[in-house]
């Protein structure tokens, strides 16, 4: 077979790595075809700021098959997005939705820490019904948390103060004493002297590299759900904490997705699988993305599970819809028992105080016009209209400007806090992200801040 076409094969039908290629041409020597597939990826290389601890450059491999993972993964996310915002229509079904997504998080959390609870603690826990908690689950109450301060807090930067909130969380301090790891670990594996493979990074290495880490999260132009797997592997090869490095890695990734991508929703996908007792297969490409330097291998396994994530997630919304549908279509309809004729609106009834009988006045409003309203619906279309043109919008953004957009009204912070249920600065971030991306004029009333939509 020609060299180039073994080349596309082990990169474009499979992503294999030098062991695996070894294993199917069952031949020992293969370092010529090797270099001739490392040629061939070469073409495709996207260089990331972050390096390894032996001061390698981790790269990623963008050829035509991994992008196209990548795209399939990115329309999955907004398949996602549209389904979820179908949800805001039924409140019932929406609460329904988030909160047993929740739960099932926090089960997936539970089977990684060995802590045995039944679905009843995880539907209590997540409506704030347990009153007090044992010792043993206590780490899962703080998770919940910290994916709460996820929710409030994804327009964010993600930088050392960002991983600090989500660190005090876990650990379930409002204040930390300590931050980075400061204790060398000892297992014989990072003694190597050839062919290492290190267990975390040496304590004088923590803090350069996470600054690397934040520099990529922040200026890095790749897809949502590569920046998410990168980071995720990148904290759990550093492993900058005492504790909960895993969960912290977990968390960033899905930081960045809502970040970047579908906002808020990101906590509700179950990436923690991922935290899976059995990882002897996760931990293999672990160990080759180190050797090899190439963050493909991971980021491949990582869009598999988002993308089974982000498959269920639709079939459960698609679900909750069809019932929903089913109920509305059979309910019987309920006819009023005398047909009532529309009153016009300068007539208002009155009724005469000596013989009750009803007559009619003429009553005049002060305004001259009906205020432009979308209902609903016609907003949810707006919002997944706004979302598909333009991704930088965020999930609530989209969702806030959509029902506030009529021309000539001004909007404030407070409003945007009202309606999406936020904490203030969270309001403000968005309102002036609106504004940024032209969408809002912002003028100054007074010692107030407004809001006027532009016209688009």
């Amino acid at each position: 077979m020609p060299t180039n076409d073994l080349a596309i094969r082990f990169t474009e039908e499979k992503y294999a790595t030098k062991g695996e290629v070894i294993k199917e041409l069952k031949i020992s020597s293969i370092d010529a075809f090797w270099n001739n597939i490392t040629s061939y990826r070469s073409n495709f290389y996207h260089i990331t700021p972050l390096k390894t601890i032996e001061k390698n450059t981790l790269f990623f491999c963008g050829c035509p098959s991994v992008n196209g993972n990548v795209s399939a993964v990115e329309n999955r996310l907004l398949r996602v997005n549209r389904s979820y915002s179908s949800l805001f229509m039924h409140p019932t079904d929406l609460k329904y939705f988030e909160d047993s997504s929740l739960a099932t998080c926090l089960k997936l959390l539970s089977d990684k820490l060995n802590v045995d609870l039944d679905a009843h603690f995880f539907r209590s826990l997540v409506r704030n019904d347990v009153q007090q908690l044992d010792k043993s689950v206590q780490p899962v109450a703080n998770y919940l948390k910290a994916l709460r301060f996820v929710k409030e807090a994804h327009v964010n930067a993600i930088d050392e103060d960002y991983l600090a909130n989500l660190y005090a969380k876990l650990l379930g301090t409002e204040e930390l004493t300590s931050f980075y790891r400061n204790s060398e670990d000892l297992n014989r594996e990072n003694r190597v002297l050839i062919d290492r493979v290190y267990t975390c990074a040496p304590v004088a290495n923590i803090e350069p590299m996470m600054n690397s880490l934040y520099s990529f999260i922040e200026r890095s132009t790749l897809p949502a759900g590569v920046k998410a797997a990168i980071s995720y592997f990148y904290i759990n090869y550093v492993r900058p904490f005492d504790r909960y490095s895993d969960e912290i890695a977990l968390l960033v990734a899905k930081s960045i997705i809502a970040h970047d991508s579908i906002g808020e929703l990101a906590v509700l996908l179950p990436l923690e699988e991922l935290l899976s007792n059995d990882s002897s297969n996760l931990m293999k490409l672990f160990t080759e993305t180190q050797k090899s330097a190439d963050l493909t291998y991971i980021a491949n396994y990582f869009f598999t599970v988002l993308s089974n994530n982000a498959n269920a997630m639709i079939e459960r919304m698609a679900n909750l819809n069809a019932e929903q549908m089913r109920q509305e279509f059979y309910q019987e309809d309920k006819k009023p028992a005398q047909e009532v004729q529309p009153q016009s609106v300068e007539e208002a009834p009155a009724v005469d105080s000596k013989d009750n009988k009803v007559s009619y006045k003429s009553e005049e409003l002060a305004i001259s016009y009906i205020p432009l309203a979308l209902d609903e619906k016609q907003a949810c279309l707006v919002e997944q209209d706004l979302l598909e043109r333009d991704p930088s919008l965020r999930k609530r953004e989209a969702h806030f400007y959509a029902r506030h957009c009529t021309k000539g009204k001004k909007y404030t912070i407070s409003q945007y806090k009202k309606a999406i249920g936020c904490v203030y600065e969270t309001a403000r971030t968005s309102m002036d992200h609106l504004a940024e991306l032209g969408y809002y004029r912002k003028e100054k009333i007074k010692n107030k801040f407004v809001y006027v939509p532009i016209s688009r």
